[in-house]
This record gives C-alpha cells, structure tokens and sequence, in this order.
C-alpha cells in the first residue's frame, strides 16, 4: 500500500469520527467558566481594613468591689443581677469582731459626729450610753479593741466633766454669783444717783445757809453745823464709788474664773472630737476592710463563681456593681497612613487579647467622631458600641479602664472584580 494511500486513510478517518464533548464545546464551556468567575467576582465582597490600636473607655464605668484583705467569705447577701442602692452591704470578710456590732456602733458614731457639729454636746452623750445599754450583750471590737478603749477613756473623761456634777454646779455657782453682783451694781448706782441729788440740795441749801452768815443773820455755830451736814454727805459719795468698783472687780474675778472652767471643759470637748474623729476613721477603715459596700447604686455583676465560706486573696474582685448611666466607647489612635479612606460612621470590628478572637469573638462599633488636630501617634478617634459590651458570639465583656484591643476599620467593602479593574487603572495610570 502506498504512503498517499495510508495518509488518506487517516485523514478520512479523523474527519469522519466524531468529536469528543471538550473538543466540540471548550470554547463555550471556557467562556461559560469566565463569564461564572466574573459574576463571583462581582458579588463577592472583600472589605478594605485598616488596623490599629484601641483602648476601652467608659462614662461612669462598672465599679470593682474587691477584698482589701485576705480572708474567708463569711457571708454574701448579693445574688447575680441584684439592684442596689448606694451603700448597700455584700457580704462580710471574716473578723474576730461583731460584724453587726460593728455596724451599729458605726451609725452612732455618725450620729455623734453631727450632733457635736452641732453643739448638742449633753445629747451626744446620752445616745452613746443609750446605745451602750442596748448592745451590751452583742459587744465585740475585735481589731479595733485597742482604738475603742483610747475612745472610752476620752468619753468617760468628758462625761464626768458634764455629768459628774463638780464643774456644771462650779460654773453655775459663778454664773449666780455674777448675777448677784450685777443686781448689786444696779443698787448701788441708784443709791449713788440719789445721793448726789441729796449732795445738790444739801449744797444749795448751805449757799443759802452761808449768805446768811456774811450777813449775820444765823449764828455761827449754826452756819457750822450745817457745813459739817454738807461734808458728811459729800463723803458719803466716794465710800459708794468705792463700793461699785469692788463689786466690778469681784465680777470680773468671777468672769475669769468662769473663762478658766470653761477652757478647762472646752480642752476635755476637744480631746473628746479628736477621740471620736480618730475612732470614726478607724472603725471607717474596718468596715472597708471586712464590709463589702457599694460605692454607687446599680446592678450586680459577678466576675466568677462566689459563695459563702471561700477564701479571698487581697484584691481578689468579688462583684462589680454597674451603674444606671454608664456609657462605653472605644479611643483609637489613627495614624495618618490611609487615613483619607476613614470616614465617620464606618464599622469597626475590635478584638480584644484579654479575650480570644476564637473564643469570644469581636465586639461591633461605629466611628462617630474623627479629631481634626493630631498628636504625636495619630488621630483620636471614638467608637460608639452597637451592642454595648456583647461580642457577636452574644457574650458579654468584663469591662475594665483602659482594657486594650486590635481595633480593624472596614473603609470600603469592595467586590473583588471592582478591586481588580481598581488595581489595572492604576497601573495603567502610573504607566502613562
């Protein structure tokens, strides 16, 4: 068989097979893949993130109720989602002493503080005795044992002063006594008063009297008995002046002594405020120590499983009580790269290191306010929270002043088709 014959052959058997599927459609199946991958990539969106850093901040924020001492729980009055009043008392840390004795004997003190601020001296001291007598059988100072008895020794002290009865009755007796001499003042003014009208009369009398005798009309035994008359009451005068001025000098002696008794009480009252002042921050410091109280009114959070009878370390955090009106944002610095991409109301995403991205998930944010005037990192900006503190895994955030996080601004949510002709306009731009 010749080589044109083998050739022919060949080629009318390609010519009549027939073609496979790929061969006979590849080109409308390549076309059909291209036009699929451009509509992906006109739908699939790829956001353009900018990162930086970020710090939590709050408008009156949670605050922390923590043990200022190591100790054992002894009891907890809070439960979970608990609303409060400020002041309102957690639980008790152990102590040797009465927690309850403790309480009350504080709300006394207090009482005792503004009565003495306000003079009521007799009445401070009878509320404390009446106290006393009340809660006798509940009488427990524990640690603060030493400081009550430097307290019951200035008390005990000023109240002999007051009640004893040796100064009260002393400064009485001296306050009568100037009172007596006051009337007697007054006596003897009035008698001096009509002495000298009786000296002017007397004096008139003896012109008259002593006319006469130039003339010789009396005689002169007369005219002298007259003038004798005369000097008798004119001497009359000094002894009552002389008598006035003993009766002021024995008034002020009187005065001082009253002004030495009284310095004497008023040093005791003094000793007494401090005694108190000083025995107030002590038993304050206690009821800080081994009292759980709430700074401000809200509701109670717990930071981990608490309860009666466990043991807590110094600075171990027992609760958090959150306020009615705190508000949180978040601080960012933006540095200036890119930073004609960032616009007001953008999404932010932060992640937060404390709590694991994986874990916990991000917390939502919008920008609300960009700064016009830079610092040396950057441009502070805020972020508004979308759900407060809840992450997008729906769990909630501990919030605590200055918690740090990885904060990713989403500027433009591009379609990956738009980035692409983005990118060869570019190029194309920078080429020419």
């Amino acid at each position: 068989m010749s080589d044109n014959h083998i050739r022919n052959y060949q080629v009318s058997e390609i010519i009549s097979s027939n073609p496979s599927f790929l061969v006979r459609n590849g080109i409308s199946l390549f076309v059909l893949i291209l036009i699929i991958i451009i509509a992906v990539c006109s739908f699939v969106k790829y956001p353009d993130v900018i990162s930086t850093n970020a710090k939590l901040t709050a408008i009156n924020p949670p605050k922390e109720i923590k043990a200022k001492v190591n100790g054992r729980l002894v009891e907890l009055f809070a439960t979970e989602n608990q609303k409060v009043q400020e002041g309102t008392i957690l639980g008790y840390l152990e102590s040797t002493a009465n927690h309850k004795y403790i309480i009350n004997l504080s709300n006394i003190i207090d009482t005792m503080v503004q009565l003495m601020q306000q003079n009521k001296v007799l009445q401070t001291i009878l509320d404390y005795k009446t106290f006393l007598s009340k809660n006798k059988t509940d009488e427990n100072y524990g640690e603060i044992q030493a400081a009550y008895q430097t307290f019951i020794q200035a008390y005990n002290s000023y109240n002999q002063y007051l009640n004893g009865g040796f100064y009260l009755q002393k400064l009485s007796m001296l306050q009568k006594d100037i009172s007596y001499l006051q009337r007697l003042k007054e006596s003897l003014l009035q008698q001096k008063k009509m002495t000298e009208e009786d000296v002017k009369l007397m004096q008139e009398n003896f012109a008259a009297q002593e006319k006469m005798n130039k003339e010789k009309v009396i005689a002169p035994v007369e005219y002298r008995n007259e003038k004798s008359k005369l000097i008798a009451k004119e001497i009359s005068l000094p002894q009552i002046n002389s008598i006035i001025i003993n009766n002021d000098n024995s008034q002020h002696t009187k005065q001082k002594e009253i002004a030495e008794l009284q310095n004497q009480i008023a040093q005791q009252q003094n000793i007494f405020i401090q005694a108190l002042q000083s025995f107030k921050a002590i038993v304050d410091d206690w009821k800080a120590k081994y009292l759980f109280t709430t700074p401000v009114a809200g509701t109670i959070e717990f930071a981990g499983f608490v309860q009666s009878n466990q043991l807590l370390q110094v600075n171990q955090i027992l609760c958090f009580v959150n306020p009615k009106n705190s508000a949180f944002y978040a601080q960012l610095l933006i540095p200036q790269t890119n930073l004609g991409k960032i616009k007001v109301n953008q999404k932010v995403l932060l992640k937060l290191p404390s709590y694991p991205f994986q874990q916990y998930g991000y917390i939502e944010g919008t920008l609300n306010f960009i700064s016009n005037i830079p610092t040396d990192s950057g441009y502070i900006a805020k972020v508004d929270f979308t759900r407060g503190l809840q992450t997008n895994y729906s769990k909630s955030i501990f919030f605590r002043e200055g918690l740090k996080a990885n904060a990713e601004i989403i500027t433009e949510d591009l379609s990956l088709l738009e980035r692409f002709f983005y990118n060869i306009r570019t190029s194309f731009k920078i080429s020419n």
